[in-house]
């Protein structure tokens, strides 16, 4: 009998798993040092960057200040953003820390909360971010690069204390229906460090795992050749990922592909409609691998519903 770890992998490698790997179960994420990258608390607080957050009951998570900006222009951002020194954590003591959830057999994916796009408009609010992708596209180049070098500058020390299979980051692009900028902007500003921590992340051992919320189907080409290995949560409303599945099936791992707005987080919602929403996505996508059951929600009605459905599913798998 294989570990969690071990079919999840299978999976990642473009091979057929065993059983459609859980994130609930059978993954261990993890965030080392969070509180580096966003305020951890269920008040107001600052991160490692300045930036002051506030815990949002209704997103159950924090959320920049409104009206709290480090800098209105981002030409700025050099004397107003204070980059986290790394070296000063003791990471012996902080991995003990951060893995001590860590279920044995489990695969380990690391969490890396804001990218250089978030992390951008967590410093100077969205609307001054896109103002400045349009004003001044080569400092946001600049600072999107510092962002990275700061990413990369974690990898090591993953692989060091953390033994991580998955380095999973976040940079949300999209809307629900449309990218925050052209795909133009996005490839002059943004790709070529993302491509830097890809293949950082590649050199350190590390499957890397882009997580972008939002409609980001006319960049995925472009993800799948700068050497990205899975891409979640690919909600059902933003992607024909049937389309992109048969092009990429050898090349790419899809995480995802439920209802969350219609179905998991919609208020009211039932057992038989979760079950049956997790039945029909799995079913679609699965028979051919490379594929995660991955459901990123702010609810947790769908779970036990969901739990249910997948294992019906499995029972059957092979």
């Amino acid at each position: 009998m294989i570990t969690s770890r071990e079919n999840a992998l299978l999976a990642y490698r473009h091979k057929k798993p065993e059983w459609i790997p859980n994130k609930n179960t059978d993954y261990s994420i993890v965030r080392p040092a969070a509180f580096l990258d966003r305020y951890q608390g269920t008040e107001v607080g600052l991160d490692g960057f300045g930036v002051e957050w506030t815990y949002e009951p209704d997103a159950k998570a924090p959320m920049p200040t409104p009206g709290k900006i480090l800098f209105e222009e981002i030409e700025e951002w050099r004397d107003k953003v204070k980059i986290p020194d790394l070296n000063a954590i003791d990471w012996e003591k902080q991995s003990k820390k951060d893995l001590a959830h860590v279920k044995p057999g489990n695969l380990i994916s690391i969490l890396s909360l804001n990218g250089p796009f978030e992390r951008m408009h967590a410093c100077m609010s969205m609307p001054n971010a896109l103002c400045a992708l349009i004003e001044d596209p080569e400092e946001c180049y600049e600072f999107a690069g510092a962002v990275a070098d700061y990413k990369i500058s974690y990898l090591p020390i993953i692989q060091k204390y953390y033994h991580a299979d998955v380095f999973n980051l976040m940079d949300d692009y999209g809307s629900s229906d449309r990218m925050f900028m052209s795909p133009e902007l996005w490839r002059e500003i943004f790709k070529p460090h993302l491509k830097r921590i890809v293949e950082a992340t590649h050199d350190y051992g590390m499957i890397y795992q882009h997580h972008s919320c939002g409609y980001i189907e006319p960049i995925i080409d472009e993800l799948v050749e700068i050497g990205v290995d899975a891409i979640d949560p690919l909600q059902v409303m933003n992607v024909n990922i049937r389309e992109f599945k048969n092009k990429y099936n050898d090349r790419l791992t899809f995480c995802g592909w439920f209802d969350n707005q219609g179905v998991f987080d919609r208020i009211g919602v039932t057992d038989e409609e979760c079950y049956n929403e997790t039945l029909n996505r799995v079913s679609a996508l699965a028979s051919d691998g490379n594929y995660i059951a991955y459901p990123i929600t702010i609810s947790e009605r769908y779970r036990e519903p969901y739990t249910q459905a997948l294992a019906d599913f499995n029972k059957h798998y092979n």
